[in-house]
């Protein structure tokens, strides 16, 4: 006996949510014992660039990651 199977695959659109803030984040990792004073979230970009000073200029740490989040839309599309 043998089974036929037919398999469909189907696009997918995937954008940036225009509708939702990104959220940033920065964390100091001044040295191999890490601070790691953060920013918390923030949805500007400036501020966390301001806090990052302010925090550099009362301990003069030098190193921070930045991260930035966004949300997206998944759009099914055509199926092949």
């Amino acid at each position: 006996m043998s089974v036929r199977k037919t398999m469909r695959f189907r696009d997918y659109h995937v954008r940036t949510d225009a509708t939702a803030e990104p959220v940033r984040v920065a964390v100091c990792v001044t040295d191999e014992e890490h601070c790691w004073w953060t920013s918390g979230e923030r949805t500007r970009a400036d501020d966390v660039t301001a806090l990052i000073a302010k925090h550099a200029n009362e301990t003069g740490h030098h190193c921070y990651r930045r991260t930035a989040t966004d949300y997206a839309t998944v759009e099914p599309g055509d199926f092949h």
